[in-house]
């Protein structure tokens, strides 16, 4: 006998449903004819970190998220940052070293004053939209 199931599955994550995300938000010609699903895959789980992260610290701060990150992902992180400039136009990473190339961001999540740009290599970046202080550091 064949069983006919209505029920749908999905599979969400918790940073699915509570950061606002926007894909490519430099439109870099290299990312133009990755779909969502494929930016949302090169992020890995940088935006479940960053999500956790400003869920369960009070009060909420840069230094308090970038702790969070790094308690959740547990090998690194921003305890080892990185230095650079992250652009606020467009969030491109642009590293010390004037020789490497700028690195536009494949999203930019958003918590509340807060946002994450993820680049490609496991590179990351959050910053308080107040005061544009910003933390980057890689979780590979």
């Amino acid at each position: 006998m064949n069983v006919v199931s209505n029920v749908i599955e999905l599979n969400l994550r918790p940073s699915d449903v509570v950061l606002d995300r926007v894909y490519n938000p430099a439109k870099n010609k290299d990312f133009a004819g990755a779909t969502p699903a494929q930016l949302a895959e090169a992020c890995g789980l940088i935006p479940d970190f960053f999500c956790r992260a400003c869920l369960n610290v009070n009060p909420l701060t840069l230094d308090a998220i970038a702790s969070g990150m790094d308690n959740a992902y547990q090998c690194g992180g921003f305890c080892y940052p990185f230095k650079g400039t992250v652009n606020d136009h467009d969030g491109t990473y642009q590293s010390e070293y004037e020789e490497d190339e700028p690195m536009a961001p494949l999203a930019r999540f958003i918590f509340e004053g807060f946002e994450c740009f993820v680049y490609e290599y496991g590179i990351a970046a959050i910053r308080d939209r107040a005061t544009r202080k910003t933390k980057i550091a890689r979780f590979d």
